[in-house]
């Protein structure tokens, strides 16, 4: 193992690594990690909106440059809400797509409906919008659970990346040895 370690590049084995510590992460803490990713944008949103706000304010003030100082304002209001609620702004995340897939599916059925005398598999397709549908509505109604599902699945892809490097590192080192004892001349 130790020839193993020397042969391969470390940093390609320490992203490696890191990759398979952060899935584990992800897996076992999906809402902590979730909670601080908003906190940290929330942090960078509060200090670009401040940063817009002195600026439009030193430029000049709302008279002049009013959309510089209102976009800081704004800045500085969404950057507070969500470093205080931070779970009220995960939750919208899968509202807002939950809504666009019951958009979907409504509108679906409707055309499988229409289109029932001229295919008919038509009710393949109202099969497929009334789930689609269905999931719309199972995503709002359950908006946290379904982002921390999303970065346990993001975990496990993690877990994944970096098992398969090491493999492919591993293999490629047996087929391409590197010369550990190189000396520079």
């Amino acid at each position: 193992m130790r020839d193993f370690m020397k042969k391969m590049n470390p940093g390609s084995v320490a992203g490696f690594i890191l990759c398979m510590i952060f899935g584990v992460i992800l897996c076992i803490w999906p809402g902590e990690i979730l909670v601080l990713i908003c906190r940290i944008a929330a942090l960078l949103i509060l200090f670009c909106g401040a940063l817009n706000l002195i600026l439009g304010l030193k430029n000049g003030g709302i008279v002049t440059d009013g959309f510089q100082t209102i976009g800081g304002i704004a800045l500085c209001v969404v950057g507070l809400w969500i470093l205080i609620a931070p779970a009220s702004f995960i939750k919208l995340i899968p509202v807002v797509v939950g809504i666009v897939l019951i958009y979907h599916g409504i509108r679906d059925i409707y055309l499988c409906v229409r289109m029932r005398r001229a295919d008919h598999k038509w009710w393949i397709g109202l099969i497929t919008a009334a789930v689609t549908a269905v999931l719309g509505i199972v995503l709002i109604r359950c908006a946290f659970l379904a982002m921390e599902m999303g970065m346990v699945i993001l975990g496990i892809f993690l877990i994944y990346d970096g098992i398969s490097g090491l493999w492919l590192t591993k293999r490629r080192s047996k087929r391409d040895p590197i010369d550990v004892d190189y000396e520079e001349l």
